[in-house]
Formats: C-alpha cells, structure tokens, sequence
C-alpha cells in the first residue's frame, strides 16, 4: 500500500536529512562542538527532521493511530524553529568573533542580548509544546489555553526573528570590523532571513487561528501551505548554511585578518645602506 502524499512529503524529506545530518556533523566536527559556533544546532535540527519525517510516515501508515502518536508527530514537527534560531545566533556570534570592535563584541553569545533571546526561545518552545499537548488532550480546559499558548509562542518566535535580522543589519553596518572569511558567513545569513521569514511566519500565523485544525497546521492543515512555507524554507536555510560552512575557513583569520586592519612593521637591517621593514 502506498502512502499518502503527506507521507510521501515525508519520505523525500527523510531521503534529503539523513545525508544533511552526516554533512552537518562534518561541520561540527570542523568548525566545533560549541553551542556558540551555530553547527550543532543545525545537526540537530536535520536529526529532528529525519525523527519527524519517520513519525509521519509510521503515522500515515497507521491504520488507528494513537493520540499519544498524534502528539509526539506534532511536537516533533512543530519545534523546528528553536534549533535554526540557536544555529542562527550562533553563527551570529561566530562572525562577531575575534573583533577588537567594541560594538561587535557586545553581539557575542554570552552578551545580554544573546542571553535573552535565548530564554525567550526557551520559553516559546515551552509553550509550543504545552500547546501541542493541550490540543489532544480530553480535558476542555487544556483545549483551550492550548490556544492562547500557541499564539503567545507565535508572537515570541516572530520577536526573536526581528531581534536577529536587527543583529545582522548591525554587523553589516559594522562589517569593515569583522574579520575577511567570516564575512561569507555573514553573507549567508542575509541570504537565509527571507526564506527564515516565512518559515516564522508559517508558524505565526497557524498561531493566530482559533482552530487546531486550521490550514497552517503542520499535521492536520493544507499539505501545500506546509511544504511550500515549512519544508521547502527550511531545507533552503539549512542547505545555504551548510554550504558557506563548507566555504568558510575560519582557521585562517590570522592569516587574513580585518581588512585594512593596521599592521606593525619592524625595522630590520638590510645592509649598510639602510633599512627594510617587516611585519611584527
């Protein structure tokens, strides 16, 4: 028996995230394991997706699936957002990195900004799932606050997503400060934040509807609003990250530094005649 088609979404899906995951563990492996380098979380979320994508496909194949199935598909599905927004300030802080600028270092992963839109990120999250669980519970009450859950995580998500298109206008004002390879970096985020945006907005606005079943529903909705706003946006953003992450080296900074960047020069004897000059 052949799948549906939102199990056959899922399947290509599962096709292109499991080589995603080995391609972005290759990038950890290279740029770093740590939560401030951004390429651990979009590892992880190309795991979640192939662990979404094999929830779909079980519960499509499922004659009666169970609600505790429904659930665990839907959240699966639904917190998608959090690990790009982690890789994104991540990578954020990575171009950020190795500036004398003042201003620059203030956009580091451990600055207050940072620190705050990480708890809010936390808190949407939170919601999302309670959210997630509230809309198959039994209980009437869970039911409904599940709805004002999921508009409060909707409206925090697209908070966040205004904070870091404001982080990244600021690095592009300051990017004479920032160092030459991590420029390609920056270049990628500009070209992700379009497809990013209507990622959150494909979230958002599925917020905004009264009804769990409306068609921004990533389980239940419109298959076309979901593969053409969630699916399609997401991989675009993971493949343009991964892509400048396999072009940027970001061990040769001091080779090549900030351009224009000063350089000390050494006197040393060249001769009888005079001197020649040299990098300290």
């Amino acid at each position: 028996m052949g799948l549906p088609d939102r199990g056959i979404v899922a399947a290509v899906q599962l096709a292109l995230y499991v080589p995603m995951v080995l391609l972005t563990l290759l990038l950890v492996f290279r740029h770093g394991f740590r939560r401030t380098s951004g390429w651990i979380f979009l590892a992880i979320f190309s795991i979640v997706r192939v662990a979404g994508a094999i929830l779909i496909i079980i519960l499509e194949k499922t004659a009666n699936p169970s609600t505790g199935l429904f659930t665990a598909a839907s959240i699966v599905v639904s917190i998608g957002l959090t690990p790009l927004f982690f890789a994104t300030m991540g990578f954020l802080s990575t171009v950020a990195q190795r500036s004398d600028s003042p201003g620059m270092q203030a956009i580091g992963q451990h600055s207050k900004i940072f620190r705050i839109l990480h708890l809010v990120i936390i808190v949407g999250m939170a919601l999302v799932i309670s959210a997630t669980v509230g809309i198959t519970s039994e209980n009437s009450n869970s039911r409904k606050n599940s709805s004002s859950q999921r508009k409060a995580g909707g409206v925090l998500f697209l908070i966040v997503y205004i904070a870091l298109v404001l982080i990244h206008g600021y690095c592009w004002v300051h990017r004479d400060e920032i160092r030459v390879h991590r420029r390609r970096l920056l270049i990628g985020i500009s070209c992700a934040l379009p497809f990013f945006l209507v990622r959150v907005l494909y979230t958002f606005l599925g917020a905004l509807q009264t009804s769990p079943l409306s068609n921004f529903n990533p389980i239940f909705g419109s298959l076309a609003l979901y593969t053409a706003m969630s699916v399609v946006m997401e991989f675009i953003i993971v493949l343009i990250y991964t892509t400048v992450g396999m072009m940027t080296p970001l061990d040769l900074d001091e080779e090549y530094p900030v351009k224009n960047e000063p350089q000390e020069y050494d006197a040393v004897p060249n001769g009888p005649g005079g001197q020649q000059y040299a990098r300290a």
